[in-house]
């Protein structure tokens, strides 16, 4: 069954959007997700040209933004990252925001705004689980019910209520999966965090990613793009965590050096509190005569 090794779940969906008869093994994923939420299976109906598409290849994150069609026939923004420890929540924030406008700038009404499903991929621990959602609730202070405006789509007679098209959220932290294969969405923990299929499995899409997705069945060409992208992920890790140890660094110089500031401070004061004159201060001290002054 199994054929090792598999590329990269990050890497196979950008890899599997090359192709429409691939796309099957994407929606399978989005809607096992969807669905541990409530929603319907969905079918991917467009890929978006967005803003983020178009930035560089070292600053880019987004690995698909696409707009889906579910079974009764509502369409969302699917927006997938695979994210750095550093600010993931404040990129989704940033990302969901300019999708919206990237989108609305192509309508002329704002009640045409399609909802938007982020979902981050995130290869470090956060929480204490594998999956977080998070929408947005608009309640009522005091008794905390919760508002729902219904609209009518005059052309459809599809009827939503206008608040559920606030921005959904998912986080999923590969490294806490606990490796039980409970639900389908467990299968697809299993192969972002081993790069593998499952030895026993719910959903009816692993045989074909386990075909599809073979590094050995790949053209050169492909392997090559691959690797150099596992590569530039190794490198933005790298320089992430060369940041961070630098930045860590800085911070406790800065704060040594404002200790030593406060000492000084201290030093001055007991020697002004013993009528020790200000230019004797600032000579002994270090501080300049101005600083003195105004500890006085």
């Amino acid at each position: 069954m199994k054929q090792k090794p598999l590329i990269s779940f990050d890497y196979a969906i950008k890899y599997l959007l090359k192709d429409k008869g691939d796309y099957e093994i994407v929606e399978g994923f989005i809607s096992a997700l969807l669905n541990s939420r409530g929603y319907n299976n969905v079918k991917i109906v467009a890929l978006l040209d967005t803003e983020s598409n178009k930035e560089d290849e070292k600053s880019r994150r987004s690995l698909a933004d696409l707009i889906v069609e579910d079974e009764e026939h509502h369409k969302y923004i699917i927006e997938i990252e695979r994210n750095l420890e550093r600010s993931f929540i404040h990129k989704a924030c940033f990302n969901t925001s300019r999708l919206i406008i990237d989108n609305l700038a192509q309508r002329a009404d704002f009640t045409e705004i399609i909802k938007v499903f982020h979902i981050s991929i995130l290869y470090f621990p956060v929480g204490n689980g594998p999956i977080h959602h998070g929408k947005t609730a608009i309640t009522e202070i005091e008794s905390d019910e919760r508002l729902t405006v219904h609209l009518k789509d005059p052309d459809t007679g599809i009827v939503i209520d206008a608040t559920d098209i606030l921005p959904e959220y998912f986080f999923i932290s590969v490294p806490l999966f606990n490796d039980r294969l409970e639900k389908e969405i467990d299968d697809w923990l299993y192969v972002m965090k081993y790069d593998d299929v499952p030895p026993t499995f719910h959903s009816p899409y692993m045989q074909k990613v386990a075909d599809k997705l073979s590094v050995l069945k790949m053209t050169i060409g492909e392997r090559d793009s691959y690797w150099y992208y596992r590569k530039q992920v190794c490198t933005d890790i790298d320089q992430f965590q060369s940041a961070r140890a630098e930045g860590i660094e800085k911070g406790i110089e800065k704060g040594i050096e404002k200790g030593r500031e406060e000492e000084k401070k201290n030093i001055a004061l007991k020697m002004l509190a013993k009528g020790v004159k200000i230019e004797e201060v600032s000579e002994f001290t270090g501080l300049s005569v101005e600083d003195v002054r105004c500890l006085v």
